[in-house]
């Protein structure tokens, strides 16, 4: 029987009436559950009611430290126990089939596939010690919890951003008196009573300081008001900690720094002014008093500006400190070891593996507890050998730049509050990982699900960007604000039938003029119903409102 004619049997599934039924039946499934959710009443699901549970944790680590992540039944502490709840709110409410359209996540899967294949053979061998070192890479489901729950219903991405706001007010009030109380009252402090290793509450600097880069790089950005009082508590804060980390002193500096080169014009002239003049200030008063009586670290180091400017001679040469000087050696001469016995040796293709005690092995053991080379990129390269190595460092950068294009391309578009959360989360990329270079930071639960929620958000960031930009528009927010119902959209079927999503509202597009297309906050480039220099609805700075915009004459 001959074959029919394409051309005069055309096939019904491809014609345009057939293909337009089917998108009109998308449309009205999007509608639908759109419809369901515009309903539904926050925090009623399951997923809504974990993320809840997420940020308690996240709180909980960045504050207490260790002391908080022994908190539970070993071995399930809290931070498996959320992990754990988290697969399976991801399960019943989040949405997976978005992230594999991006190129990161196929590598983020090799690479935890790999870590599992140098965990297995070593199970029978170093028992439970072999999952918990695996938990560096374990921990990467928070990865995949978090952007899936965000996807689900992206409103969940300006719900994570107001609770931020909650743990700058908490961090900066309290973090402070755990530290001090911590550093100076540490052998008085009773071990918890399940465990010999673990102080009620501890305070690490390193980690701290971490924090205090999001902190910093939210504020600047414009994502909250900074009363005078949270810009004094900010520099207090900063310069009591970072006299007792170097590690957290670099990934501060470090990162803060990078910020500025992601488009500074758009942060608040007022939030730099206030943060700058307070920490000054403090500067030349730290001067003028000289060193604070008490020491810290078995009092081989002082509270003071001096302890600082120590700090700062030994990351880049050699310090007067012999303390300083001596961590210093002992680290680099274990970096070297480690090199050599993978790049130049024996266990170039494999690594260690997952499970035996790198610092006991190697000839480094100092502690009892100390398992890990004091740098979270060296373990990887010790336990999974050059390969591993590789795929984490195509891993990070992968994430980097794909984030720097969000930032871009938002940037182009005149999204300024898109450029202010992709700016936010790579801060907090730079901070952990540059602590985790001079820290076991990554292989424990206080920088590993901090990171990897980091990751989470940023790769839910990207996917987001592209398909649902209008998300973070002022218009959404004014509309809301107004009373008007501002439908979530459902990101499943959104994806599903793309040519089916809803038009992009671009509110405060880049003004032209005889320049071509000029970037500014949206505020003080004007939109739609928003006079040049006058307010746009919602947020400050680069994140909304402009303080000055009122003020400024028109040119």
């Amino acid at each position: 029987m001959p074959h029919p004619d394409p051309v005069s049997h055309p096939d019904p599934a491809t014609t345009p009436s057939r293909r337009a039924a089917r998108a009109a039946q998308a449309a009205q499934q999007h509608a639908h559950f759109a419809r369901v959710a515009a309903h539904r009443k926050p925090g009623q699901s399951l997923a809504d009611r974990y993320l809840g549970l997420l940020c308690f944790t996240l709180i909980g680590l960045a504050l207490f430290a260790r002391g908080f992540a022994y908190w539970g039944v070993p071995p399930l502490f809290i931070s498996e126990l959320t992990l754990v709840l988290g697969v399976a709110a991801m399960m019943v409410g989040g949405t997976l089939r978005p992230l594999f359209t991006l190129p990161v996540v196929w590598v983020l899967v090799a690479y935890i596939a790999l870590a599992g294949l140098r965990t297995l053979p070593n199970l029978g061998l170093y028992g439970i010690d072999a999952p918990r070192d695996f938990m560096q890479v374990g921990y990467a489901a928070f990865a995949f919890i978090a952007a899936s729950l965000v996807l689900a219903r992206p409103e969940r991405l300006k719900v994570l951003l107001k609770r931020y706001q909650g743990f700058i007010v908490i961090m900066l009030t309290t973090v402070w008196i755990v530290y001090i109380a911590f550093k100076f009252g540490f052998d008085s402090l009773p071990n918890l009573p399940w465990t010999d290793n673990a102080k009620i509450f501890e305070a690490k600097g390193g980690d701290l300081m971490v924090h205090m880069a999001g902190i910093t790089a939210f504020l600047l950005l414009g994502m909250r008001k900074v009363p005078m009082w949270l810009a004094v508590a900010l520099i207090v804060n900063c310069l009591l900690i970072v006299v007792s980390n170097r590690g957290g002193m670099v990934a501060f500096f470090l990162a803060v720094g990078f910020l500025l080169f992601l488009r500074p014009g758009a942060f608040q002239r007022g939030q730099i002014s206030k943060l700058a003049y307070v920490g000054l200030l403090c500067i030349l008063l730290g001067l003028f008093l000289g060193p604070v009586g008490s020491k810290i670290h078995g009092g081989t180091r002082a509270v003071s500006v001096e302890q600082l400017f120590e700090n700062i001679k030994s990351v880049f040469g050699k310090s007067d400190s012999a303390s300083l000087q001596g961590t210093v050696s002992w680290r680099l001469d274990w970096w070297e070891k480690i090199y050599n016995y993978t790049v130049k040796g024996p266990y170039f293709m494999t690594g260690k593996g997952f499970g035996p005690n790198l610092a006991k092995e190697d000839g480094f053991l100092v502690e009892r507890s100390l398992r890990s080379p004091h740098n979270g990129h060296m373990t990887i390269l010790a336990r999974m050998g050059v390969p591993g190595a590789a795929l984490w460092v195509v891993l990070n950068l992968m994430w980097f730049f794909g984030m720097l294009a969000v930032w871009w391309k938002a940037r182009a578009r005149g999204k300024p509050r898109w450029m202010a959360v992709s700016a936010f989360l790579i801060t907090y990329f730079i901070a952990t990982n540059i602590n985790a270079s001079f820290d076991v930071y990554f292989e424990g639960p206080m920088g590993g699900v901090w990171y990897w929620t980091v990751f989470g958000l940023g790769l839910a960031v990207m996917w987001l960007h592209q398909h649902q930009p209008s998300l973070l528009d002022d218009d959404a927010h004014a509309r809301t604000a107004a009373g008007a119902a501002v439908p979530p959209a459902h990101v499943s079927y959104a994806y599903a039938q793309p040519g089916a999503a809803a038009p992009v509202v671009r509110a405060g597009a880049p003004s032209a003029g005889a320049g071509g297309a000029q970037f500014l906050p949206a505020a003080r480039r004007g939109g739609p119903g928003v006079p040049r220099g006058g307010p746009a609805p919602g947020g400050d700075g680069a994140y909304g409102r402009d303080p000055h915009g009122p003020q400024r004459r028109r040119r």
